[in-house]
Parts: structure tokens; sequence; C-alpha cells
């Protein structure tokens, strides 16, 4: 799934590396790291307990690491209308009504567009 995923949007990114895959019964845990044309980088973390409930974290850092955005559903944000699944952007704390890995690329496919765009239309 998640090279499938990568392919789709091969046109943002630059490279990728998967930094774990483990399965151990019905759970897994994953982590990848995934560099973009912008020199942008997502680290991704994800996680299937064996009980079905699963724990995520996308966070999105530009080439500098400042943080850009991150995604996760650590339940530590009750009062955001989609708890537990929430956005840190801009210092603050937002719904999120993305949680899989193809909807966070979304997202940054169309940031990058922009800023691709837009640095074109300045030269």
């Amino acid at each position: 799934m998640f090279y499938k995923t990568i392919e789709e949007f091969s046109d943002i990114v630059a490279s990728f590396s998967v930094l774990e895959h483990k399965r151990y019964g019905s759970g897994m845990s994953f982590a990848a790291k995934v560099r973009f044309v912008n020199e942008s980088v997502l680290h991704i973390r994800d996680y299937l307990f064996l009980d079905g409930r699963r724990k995520y974290s996308y966070h999105w850092q530009d080439v500098e690491g400042n943080l850009i955005s991150r995604w996760d559903n650590s339940p530590h944000h009750k009062e955001v209308p989609t708890y537990p699944h929430h956005r840190h952007i801009s210092g603050e704390i937002t719904e999120s009504h993305e949680w899989t890995l193809r909807d966070i690329l979304k997202v940054i496919s169309d940031r990058i567009g922009i800023s691709e765009k837009k640095n074109k239309n300045d030269s």
C-alpha cells in the first residue's frame, strides 16, 4: 500500500526510505521518510496494535527542519471536533480529516504545487 501511494504522488516525491516495517500477528509498526521535490521532508510513524487500535503521526518539515504541519491521533486534544485526529499548524491545533498517507500527500501536493507555480511565476 505504501509503495503504491508513493508512486501515485511520484511528481512531488524526490526520494523515500522505509526505516521500519515489522509485522506481529495482526499488528504492525511502520516508519518511513519521504523527501519532496522542494526539499521538505515527511516523517511517517504508523502503528496497528493487536487489538485493532491505530496510532499515527505524519510530521512534515521544511528543509531547515521547521514544522510545516503534523497530523496525528494522540488522544490529548479533546476540544477538537475530529478528536482524536488533529493537525498541528502554525502553532495551533485544528481538526483533521486527513488520516491516511494518501490524504496527507494530497495536502502536501496541493501546497507544493502552489509553491512551485509561484516560484515559476516569480522567475
